[in-house]
């Protein structure tokens, strides 16, 4: 039977990758070990008033989970390496120098003093509600001629929209144009009664045709005429385009119904929306600036005029009014903008850099730069955030200190891992800056425990037989 395992070449392949996988494993768990002891001894943990702790081991391929209180093998067969336990309050970090240096750590220091804060988002412009005209009538009649015949034209105030036939108006025009002439016939000698009641049959005639909306010089030219003309001209009251329109030349009307609609364009409404967490600090009468696509390199400026009562509930934004002068018609309904809300700065503020300040979702945690290399977590509260990538600490910071721009993300895991293994030996203390046990116990055990494990010797490779 040997024979024939010799003499298959699959069985010997087999069993040499095996042979060769188990002697890889056994020297890198060898080495890991020996480079785990000696390169993370230069990162300790420190506990404030510790002074010392328990003598503990652990497999580091393992995990905390491989902790013990006496050595040997770990599960894997790895000599277990040992480290000091020490108590959990008021942990820290000390790093060596040069670990420092090849982390990136940067400090800044906590400073205080004022913040300018720009609120940025986007608007839709809208026609402004004050600018709206509808055009309506008090009589009926038909429409002998259209002017403003386009949607979208614009239109002057004063200027024809359409010209009404109206049997109504015909009477009224002709009332008016029987007083005028009742009153040019009174003789110069008749009584002053007699001409007041002559001037107030005129007024009277004036005055209906007035609260149909006609204008005053259409009303001029009838009272000096013969006869009533058939049709009157009825103009514009407003400056601004044609929004809709809902008759053609020759339609009939009825009164109160709605002809045409007219928009001011002059001014122009600019609707944004802020983030629940913006609406303190949006105030009536800010400046918004605003930058649109359509017209690139041009800023154009405007005024915050109302802020809506309610915040959306589905969005969680308010809605913020502000109102631009628009004489060139160079904002039109519908564009989208970026609205920058300049809001009032914040006088005397502590600061620190954005970077320095880690936000887990539940907290933001700060790490304070100490002498000789250490580094202390603390819980802080943020306020607001600078246009300079600021931000302001409302509580947990001094001016002064000295808090970590960069690298304290290492520093974080590090201080979790800590936190799990001081869990799992059942501390009574929350750890705020937990660190793996990577710290080795200091004195002639200290290099005993540093040095690499024997290691194994290699399976000879079976060499192939011919057949």
């Amino acid at each position: 039977m040997n024979n024939q395992v010799l003499r298959n070449p699959a069985l010997l392949i087999g069993a040499a990758v095996i042979g060769g996988a188990v002697a890889f494993a056994l020297e890198s768990w060898s080495n890991h070990g020996a480079h785990t002891t000696a390169g993370e001894s230069r990162i300790s943990t420190d506990s404030g008033n510790a002074k010392g702790g328990a003598q503990r081991w652990w497999d580091p391929m393992i995990g905390p989970s491989s902790i013990t209180d006496h050595p040997g093998k770990s599960a894997m067969g790895m000599d277990m390496v040992p480290f000091t336990d020490k108590a959990a309050s008021g942990a820290g970090l000390t790093i060596d120098p040069a670990i420092v240096q090849n982390m990136g750590v940067q400090t800044a220091p906590v400073t205080r003093g004022p913040l300018q804060v720009t609120i940025r988002a986007v608007g839709l412009f809208t026609l402004p509600e004050p600018g709206l005209h509808d055009i309506t009538l008090k009589m009926g009649g038909w429409i002998d001629k259209l002017y403003a015949d386009q949607e979208g034209m614009h239109i002057g105030t004063g200027e024809p929209l359409f010209a009404l036939y109206s049997p109504e108006l015909q009477v009224a025009e002709q009332e008016l144009i029987s007083a005028v002439q009742s009153r040019r016939a009174l003789d110069p000698a008749d009584s002053t009664a007699l001409r007041n009641e002559a001037d107030n049959l005129v007024a009277s005639a004036q005055r209906k045709l007035q609260l149909w909306d006609v204008d005053e010089h259409e009303i001029e030219a009838i009272a000096k005429a013969d006869r009533p003309p058939r049709d009157i001209v009825f103009r514009s009251p407003a400056t601004g385009h044609l929004e809709s329109k809902m008759i053609v030349q020759g339609s009939a009307i009825q009164p109160g119904m709605k002809l045409l609609s007219i928009a001011d364009h002059t001014t122009m409404w600019l609707d944004a929306e802020v983030y629940e967490g913006q609406i303190p600090l949006v105030k009536m009468g800010q400046t918004v600036k605003v930058t649109l696509d359509a017209i690139p390199g041009k800023t154009f400026a405007g005024k915050i005029t109302f802020i809506y009562p309610h915040v959306d509930h589905t969005t969680r934004t308010l809605m913020v009014r502000a109102t631009f002068d628009n004489p060139g018609f160079d904002l039109k309904p519908g564009m989208y903008a970026d609205a920058s809300v300049i809001a009032e700065p914040v006088a005397d503020a502590i600061q620190v850099p954005q970077g320095a300040v880690i936000d887990t979702g539940t907290k933001q945690i700060a790490f304070i730069a100490e002498d000789e290399g250490h580094f202390s977590p603390r819980t802080v509260r943020v306020g607001i955030r600078a246009d300079d990538d600021r931000l302001q600490i409302v509580d947990g910071l001094a001016v002064g200190e000295t808090v970590v721009t960069s690298g304290q993300f290492l520093m974080d895991v590090e201080s979790r891992t800590n936190e799990a293994i001081a869990k799992l030996n059942g501390a009574t203390a929350p750890v705020s800056q937990p660190s793996e046990p990577a710290a080795m116990p200091q004195g002639p055990s200290a290099g005993a425990a540093s040095q690499p494990s024997p290691q194994p010797m290699p399976m000879p490779m079976p060499m192939p037989m011919k057949p």
